[in-house]
C-alpha cells in the first residue's frame, strides 16, 4: 500500500514534487499531468517520467508498471515494493536508492546507473541491465532469471544467497563480487571478470565461464556441476571442500596454479595442489 507518510510528511513529498512541477519547462519529457497524479495517488501506470527528477522522494510501494522513466534523476528514491514491471529506465540516475521487494520483471535499464542501490530480494527477472553500474549494489536473494548483465559493472556488488538461472554476464566485471552460497545455473560469464570473487558455497550448475578470470577466487565449498572451465584463469584461486568433479573443459595446468585440499573432488586423473 502506497504511503507517504512513510519517514516524510505528505507536506514534505508534496514540496519536492512541487518544486519538480514549478521548475518544469518544454525541454523535460516528462507530463506534469502524469507527475501530478503520482503526487495525488501514488500510482502511475504507464505513465510518461521522462527525466523527471524525483531525488529523495518516498515511493514505497508505488505502481509505475510500464512508466517511461528514462534519463530520470531517481538518487537516494525510496521504491521499496514497488511495482516496476516493464519500466523504461534506460539511462536513469539511480544511486543509493532503495529498491528492495520491488518487481521489476521485464524493465530496462540498460545503462542505468545503480551505483550503491540497495536490491535485496528485488525481482530481475528478464530485466536489461546490460552495461548498467552496479558497482557496490546490495543484491542479497535477488532473482535475476533471464537477467541480462552482459558488460555490466558489478564490482564489489554483494549478490549472496542470490537466485540466478539463464542470465547472460558476459564480460561483467564482477572483481571483489560476493556470491556466497548463491545458486547459479545454466548462465553464460564468458570472458567475465572475477578476480577475487567470494563463491564460498554457491551452488554453479551449468555455468559457462570460458575465458573467465577468477584468479583469488574463493571457491570454498562450491558444488560446481556440469559448468564449464575451458581456458578459465584459476591463477590463486582456493578450491578447498569444492566439489568440481562433474566440471567441464578443467585442464591439469588450470589446477596447478589453483589450489585445495583432501576434500576437493575433481575430474578423474586429476590433482590440485594443497592449500
Amino acid at each position: 500500500m502506497f504511503d507517504l507518510q512513510q519517514e516524510r510528511s505528505a507536506l514534505g513529498f508534496a514540496s519536492v514534487l512541487g518544486l519538480v512541477l514549478g521548475t518544469a519547462t518544454a525541454a523535460y519529457g516528462f507530463s506534469e499531468t502524469d507527475l501530478e497524479k503520482l503526487q495525488a495517488t501514488g500510482a502511475c501506470p504507464g505513465c510518461d517520467l521522462e527525466q523527471v527528477s524525483l531525488t529523495d522522494a518516498n515511493l514505497r510501494g508505488a505502481n509505475l508498471e510500464g512508466a517511461n522513466l528514462r534519463d530520470a534523476d531517481l538518487k537516494l528514491i525510496d521504491l521499496s515494493e514497488a511495482n516496476l514491471k516493464g519500466a523504461d529506465l534506460r539511462g536513469a540516475e539511480i544511486e543509493k536508492a532503495d529498491l528492495s521487494g520491488a518487481d521489476m520483471t521485464a524493465a530496462v535499464l540498460q545503462g542505468a546507473d545503480l551505483e550503491k542501490i540497495d536490491m535485496i530480494g528485488t525481482d530481475l527477472t528478464a530485466v536489461n541491465l546490460a552495461w548498467a553500474d552496479l558497482e557496490d549494489a546490495n543484491l542479497t536473494e535477488a532473482r535475476l532469471v533471464g537477467t541480462d548483465l552482459r558488460n555490466a559493472n558489478l564490482r564489489r556488488a554483494n549478490l549472496d544467497e542470490s537466485f540466478i538461472s539463464n542470465a547472460q554476464l558476459d564480460r561483467a566485471d564482477m572483481e571483489r563480487v560476493s556470491l556466497r552460497k548463491a545458486v547459479l545455473g545454466d548462465s553464460s560469464l564468458e570472458a567475465a571478470n572475477l578476480k577475487r570473487a567470494n563463491l564460498r558455497n554457491a551452488t554453479l550448475d551449468g555455468a559457462d565461464f570460458r575465458n573467465a578470470i577468477l584468479n583469488r577466487a574463493a571457491l570454498q565449498g562450491a558444488v560446481i556441476a556440469h559448468s564449464v572451465f575451458a581456458d578459465a584463469d584459476l591463477r590463486l584461486a582456493v578450491l578447498r571442500g569444492a566439489v568440481v568433479s562433474d566440471a567441464e573443459g578443467l585442464m591439469q595446468a588450470q589446477l596447478d596454479e589453483a589450489c585445495g585440499d583432501a576434500e576437493t573432488r575433481l575430474p578423474e586423473g586429476l590433482t590440485i595442489p594443497a592449500c
